[in-house]
Formats: structure tokens, C-alpha cells, sequence
């Protein structure tokens, strides 16, 4: 399996700043491990170069409508995340039935918040700080579990034997646009092939987290 070392050898290959069979000094190396983190750190703001999606579950206390997230809350996740993707509460184990997540304009609108019923159809997630606030509507009076799915982060690599576990085609993408985000420290140009590789592997890995987007009507309909 791959390591960062490797991802950076090959990065400086592509740029010719070194040869086939050679490797970067271990300064270089240094150097190109930080850019390395900065572009996962970069790539983490798109959540379609996000390779993974994490599933939480919680059990719901009945009457309670609000619901923390993040590092200590009741979805204990570190870090925080900044949006929810989906949820859905589990009725059985094999029924799913959805939860809404809407804007504050949309939850707003909701007049009667104290509304219950057994089940959530409707959530409002703040990502305030450091952890985040889940409401719910209608109250839950059942315990059903609740489950929210969130953007797994590429998390930073501790070191230049830290070994990858990305997906296929992942690796390559880092490769080459690692290359073209180190070519200026190394003071050379990126040759056009490998700068055209390195827009279309992104792509590719983009258009494989791709998820179809679902309508749903208003709430007053």
C-alpha cells in the first residue's frame, strides 16, 4: 500500500525535479508533505472530493426535540461538522424513514414547534461552536434512533510514512496535482499532459462522489 512518500516521489517525477529512480532530500520531502496536507485541507471545502460519508446513529429521548453534535455532544464527532448530508430515522431494522433537513428560513416557518409526534420529519442543524444544535419537528415521542450522515474529512497525514487508504483513482489525483501544486517551489514549469491529468483524475474522483439530488415540495404543501 502506498505511503505519502511515495505520493511525493512521484509528484517530483512528473515535474522532473527528479529523476526515474531517484527520490526528493529529506528537506524536500518535508516541504512537499506540508503542501500535500494543504491540498487535502483545500479539497476538504468540496464535499464532492470528500471520499467517504459517515453514518451516526443516536437513540431519541422522547419529548426531546434538540440534539447536539460534535466533539462531548450526542452525536460524538470530532471534528464538528459543518453540514449535515442526510438523516433518517430507523423504525425497524430494515425501514428507514427520512428526516428532512431544511434552511433557517424554511424552519422558521414552522409555527407550532412543540408540535409531537412519534417520529422527526423535519431538521434544522446550527453548526454553532464547538458543537453543533440538531432540532427537530414534530417532537419525537418514540425512541427511535436517529441517524445523521456527515462528510468524512481527508485527515491530515502525520508523517511521510503515513500509509493512504483512499479509494481507486484517488492516488493518482493526488499525484498529479500534488505536482502541479509543488512545481512553483521547485522553480519549473508543469508540463501541459500533466497538468491536463491532473484536472481530469480531480475530475473523475469528483464525478464518483456525485450524488443525485432529490426534490422535495414546500412545507406548506
Amino acid at each position: 500500500m502506498a505511503t505519502a512518500q511515495d505520493v511525493v516521489n512521484r509528484a517530483a517525477r512528473l515535474i522532473e525535479a527528479t529523476a526515474s529512480g531517484e527520490a526528493p532530500t529529506a528537506i524536500e520531502s518535508s516541504d512537499a508533505l506540508i503542501a500535500f496536507n494543504d491540498l487535502l485541507d483545500s479539497w476538504q471545502a468540496d464535499k464532492l472530493l470528500v471520499y467517504a460519508l459517515v453514518d451516526t446513529p443516536f437513540t431519541l429521548t422522547p419529548t426531546t426535540a434538540s440534539y447536539t453534535v460534535g466533539p462531548a455532544g450526542n452525536f460524538a464527532l470530532t471534528p464538528r461538522p459543518q453540514r449535515l448530508v442526510d438523516a433518517f430515522v430507523r423504525i425497524t431494522g430494515s425501514q428507514d424513514l427520512p428526516v428532512q433537513l431544511v434552511e433557517e428560513d424554511r424552519w422558521s416557518a414552522i409555527t407550532q414547534k412543540n408540535s409531537a409526534s412519534d417520529r422527526p420529519i423535519f431538521g434544522y442543524y446550527e453548526p454553532s461552536m464547538p458543537t453543533g444544535t440538531l432540532l427537530l419537528w414534530p417532537v419525537p415521542t418514540a425512541a427511535y434512533d436517529l441517524h445523521i450522515v456527515t462528510w468524512a474529512p481527508c485527515s491530515e497525514l502525520a508523517s511521510l510514512a503515513t500509509t493512504l487508504a483512499f479509494p481507486p483513482g484517488w492516488r493518482r489525483a493526488l499525484a498529479y496535482n500534488l505536482a502541479v501544486d509543488i512545481a512553483s517551489e521547485y522553480g519549473v514549469s508543469v508540463r501541459p499532459g500533466v497538468a491536463q491529468i491532473a484536472v481530469e483524475s480531480k475530475a473523475t474522483i469528483m464525478r464518483a462522489n456525485h450524488r443525485t439530488m432529490i426534490m422535495y415540495t414546500e412545507l406548506g404543501l
